[in-house]
């Protein structure tokens, strides 16, 4: 295929087709790059290229059994029973038990860990599904759930979005399944997960909105799960309104966020939302870094406790907004302290985050003493940037 011919399926010049493979230009735009994916017939991982190496172990050696593995959920939740995995049957205590601990390993940031055990614990409940009958289907089925909630989240941060999409889907007819209303809306919510890594904006919003509606009736009198989900949901509608640069839909959207916030009065983690106070004040940064107000973000930080949020993925996170607004002021130095902040709690996540990427390749290419007296190289080394 000619540069020309590229060019023009995914609605760009041949200059700029010309000046991305010579290495002039970025690939920093996700609607692009998804484009150029789907016009290739490739992974957004592959067409991106990976920033570390693979042979120390990341993670993604683990995704080809993964990928197997939810695939067969799918058929496994549809009924075929033939293509049964062949993971031995495991009681629903052992199941339980292996699913809160890969959801611990994945808020203390572990990733490597999470990977490890993610594919069999998949299979396990693949068995589960076909062999479980009446109640205990409906356990396995919530266990489904949660265990392809934090496929979800693992997979958005490898870049492996078009997998995360199938273990949102997944969640999704399990919880159809259950027709529970709240484990409904736990899946539209992580739906939006995917749809905002990929800059599906306008979708995100759509299927944010559509789960708060659904959930109106039951807020008359929330309890803490329901107000917990209502604020998490507020907080994807806040985060797309500010992505689309709507900034008064963003503050508002954030304002019911913390209203909910304020009527639980503390941090809680209610399907794995991690919602509360601080966490609405952590969005707020995210929500004016979006708005291109890093002022506004870096004095939401300076207010922030972190003190009692007990998952180090959502501190990590955090760090990195952070850095992004240093990085937009050109306050280089500052912003490689936050990404060491970051990698100081979870390295892996850092090194595998392609924001942390693209940061590292902005504070590069300016070249500021500040920033390498602080220790830029490190990530430039770490991240096989160099």
């Amino acid at each position: 295929m000619s540069q020309a011919a590229l060019a023009g399926l995914v609605e760009r010049s041949e200059s700029w087709m010309r000046g991305v493979e010579a290495g002039r230009i970025n690939l920093d735009k996700h609607s692009v790059i998804d484009r150029l994916s789907a016009v290739l017939e490739v992974e957004v991982s592959w067409l991106l290229g990976q920033p570390f190496d693979m042979s120390q172990g990341t993670g993604h050696d683990a995704v080809p059994a993964l990928r197997t593995a939810l695939r067969r959920t799918s058929l496994s939740l549809s009924g075929h029973r033939g293509l049964r995995s062949a993971a031995p049957q495991s009681s629903l205590t052992d199941l339980r038990a292996d699913v809160d601990r890969i959801t611990r390993r994945r808020q203390a940031a572990n990733l490597l860990e999470v990977m490890r055990q993610l594919p069999d614990l998949t299979e396990s409940l693949n068995t589960a599904i076909l062999m479980a009958s009446g109640i205990e289907r409906d356990v396995v089925s919530g266990l489904v759930v949660e265990t392809s909630h934090v496929a979800r989240t693992i997979l958005n941060q490898l870049g492996y979005h078009d997998l995360a999409w199938t273990a949102v889907e997944n969640s999704a007819a399990a919880a159809a399944r259950l027709g529970a209303p709240l484990m409904v809306a736990w899946s539209a919510w992580d739906r939006c997960g995917v749809l905002l890594h990929t800059e599906s904006v306008g979708e995100a919003f759509t299927v944010a909105e559509t789960a708060l509606t659904e959930l109106e009736e039951i807020m008359k009198e929330p309890t803490p799960q329901v107000l917990s989900l209502w604020g998490a949901l507020n907080l994807r509608c806040a985060v797309a309104s500010a992505r689309r640069n709507d900034a008064v839909s963003a503050w508002a959207f954030l304002a019911e966020a913390e209203l909910a916030a304020d009527r639980l009065g503390a941090d809680r983690n209610d399907f794995q939302t991690v919602f509360g106070p601080t966490n609405c004040d952590i969005h707020a940064v995210e929500i004016a870094v979006a708005l291109d107000r890093p002022d506004i973000a870096l004095k939401r930080h300076a207010s922030i406790n972190l003190a009692g949020l007990q998952s180090k993925e959502r501190h990590t996170r955090h760090h990195i907004e952070v850095a992004h607004a240093y990085c937009r002021l050109k306050h280089d130095a500052a912003a490689v302290d936050q990404l060491k902040h970051a990698a100081s709690l979870a390295p892996e996540y850092v090194y595998n985050h392609h924001t942390v990427r693209d940061l590292i390749i902005e504070l590069h290419g300016r070249a500021q003493p500040s920033a390498i007296d602080a220790g830029l190289g490190v990530f430039e080394r770490a991240m096989r940037l160099q």
